[in-house]
């Protein structure tokens, strides 16, 4: 089979999507996969001009795909209708990594203001309702989807039959997100004195930095201590919620900044022991499972896609029951260590690659 992957935005988790595809696709099958980039910048310019973009390059090449899958930052309708003739009945598969309809806007972002959001949210219903199939990397995500889409359009006038969210639902499937395969971590692996927490999320309003200075400072009110590991990719805008951070427990900071490899980053988190995380939005949580499976400990609002995944020992709704779990996990780090590993050994790529294939099977059955 020979699958055109497609991503407009080729930067952070669509990224590591796309490389992880390119390097386990091969040892599982022998079909042929071709990768069409866009760098990771313009997000909103790469959901208006990505189409027609991507559509002259199918123009320029002598051959056609099996199968097309691409990501939430393609509009699928603008790209099929200015794609040649010959490639329009070639299924194409969507990706949702995230969607613009329950993603929490920055209260910043001039769109949000004018109301303009609203155009990035129909162009994700109209993606969909073009797509041959649509993979969402959580049911929760799926399902948050589809509400949401439902109530967008009962806000319309009239004639919305063709962007049904019934349909749209009915062609959809789950496909999770991959991470490295990794070894369970050593059972002699001991806490460090003081715990090291780690952040390795983006530096983004929607990755919950206050709510993660918040717990912060509740750990020091309640007479805990610990270090800090910071890291995860950066952008021009960095919440301020980082500097209280810095300001606050500066001489706790071990690391800060991107790690520049993934060997570097690695080490980052073998040197971990706790993930506190309380996002906005999480429609899976790639970075939460990559710590995991290197048996870092997480913490996490019992909220969003993390039920659906995470052990429920590692879930909390309240402060007592967060604080109650971590020093919970600083009794028997080893025992939750591997349990947190095995969380994540169904998204290794080893075992998301077979699926990927399976599903590709599926839309395509008659492509060899």
């Amino acid at each position: 089979m020979n699958i055109l992957l497609i991503n407009p935005f080729h930067t952070g988790s669509h990224a590591n999507w796309v490389n992880g595809l390119v390097k386990y696709l091969p040892e599982i099958q022998n079909d042929h996969l071709t990768c069409w980039t866009l760098t990771g910048k313009h997000w909103k310019w790469r959901m208006h001009g990505a189409g027609g973009h991507f559509a002259d390059r199918a123009r320029s090449v002598d051959w056609v795909p099996d199968l097309v899958i691409t990501t939430d930052m393609m509009d699928v309708a603008s790209f099929r209708g200015l794609l040649p003739a010959h490639w329009r009945k070639i299924p194409i598969v969507q990706y949702f990594h995230e969607n613009q309809l329950t993603f929490p806007w920055s209260p910043n972002d001039p769109e949000l203001k004018t109301g303009r959001n609203r155009t990035y949210e129909f162009m994700n219903i109209q993606s969909a309702a073009a797509a041959d199939s649509i993979w969402f990397n959580s049911a929760y995500h799926r399902d948050v989807f589809i509400a949401a889409a439902s109530s967008f359009l009962k806000g319309m006038p009239d004639h919305t039959a063709a962007y049904s969210p019934k349909k749209i639902h009915a062609k959809s499937r789950i496909v999770p997100l991959g991470i490295r395969d990794k070894p369970s971590p050593e059972q002699r692996r001991t806490m460090n004195r003081p715990p090291v927490i780690l952040w390795n999320h983006r530096w983004e309003y929607d990755k919950g930095p206050d709510a993660f200075f918040d717990k912060l400072n509740l750990l020091i009110q309640s007479g805990e201590n610990f270090q800090l590991i910071l890291c995860g990719e950066q952008f021009n805008a960095i919440p301020e919620a980082f500097q209280r951070i810095q300001d606050s427990h500066g001489a706790r900071v071990i690391h800060s900044g991107f790690a520049e490899s993934q060997a570097q980053y690695g080490e980052l988190l073998q040197q971990s022991d706790l993930l506190i995380h309380l996002p906005l939005q999480e429609y899976f949580g790639l970075s939460v499972a990559e710590a995991m499976s290197s048996g870092v400990i997480p913490l996490l609002q019992r909220d969003q896609a993390y039920p659906e995944w995470v052990p429920d020992e590692f879930l909390f709704d309240s402060d007592e029951e967060f604080l109650a779990k971590w020093r919970a996990a600083l009794k028997r780090p080893s025992a939750l260590r591997l349990r947190a590993h095995a969380a994540v050994e169904p998204f290794f790529w080893s075992n998301v690659a077979i699926q990927f294939i399976d599903e590709c099977r599926m839309v395509t059955p008659h492509a060899h």
